[in-house]
């Protein structure tokens, strides 16, 4: 099956998920992560979360097993491509979340309470999107995932990607 935009759709299975996120390959590249952010993991497999992490892998071009593959292979670029990400303040920024005249929250009292668990699949996810594929299907996917100004967005990842490899 696929979507509209040509992104091939993947079923993925409530359980792999599961088990993808207990996985020692994903703590092995979150864990430094979060420890280098000086933020902590925060655990959560309800129906919310696990619907979203479905989603996002099945539209990603790999698999559960594909993932784990991958954050295997590459841990290091992985880890090095996600702290670099989570510390750069274009390709994190939320200012374009909020359209004009929408409430946010005032400065200062937002309070980030740590890192999801998956996030580091979705950084594995964006980094093999910048190592193996075009930056059309990056855009398609990222459009996919209505993330706003994907175009932008991609070019952020796209320049944190190649500081990352310094």
């Amino acid at each position: 099956m696929q979507t509209p935009d040509g992104i091939k759709i993947i079923p993925t299975v409530y359980q792999e998920v599961l088990a993808l996120l207990k996985s020692d390959t994903l703590a092995a590249v979150e864990h430094p992560i979060a420890a280098r952010r000086h933020l902590k993991l925060i655990y959560d497999d309800g129906t919310a979360s696990m619907t979203y992490l479905r989603a996002e892998i099945s539209v990603s071009g790999l698999t559960t097993a594909g993932i784990e593959e991958y954050l295997s292979h590459h841990k290091d670029a992985v880890i090095r491509f996600g702290l670099r990400f989570l510390g750069d303040q274009d390709a994190t920024s939320d200012e374009q979340e909020y359209a004009e005249g929408e409430d946010q929250d005032p400065p200062g009292e937002s309070e980030i309470l740590g890192l999801s668990n998956g996030m580091g699949i979705k950084i594995a996810i964006y980094h093999n999107f910048l190592t193996n594929r075009t930056p059309a299907e990056f855009l398609a996917f990222l459009k996919n995932r209505r993330i706003p100004k994907a175009a932008m967005f991609a070019q952020h990842l796209a320049r944190v990607y190649v500081e990352s490899r310094k």
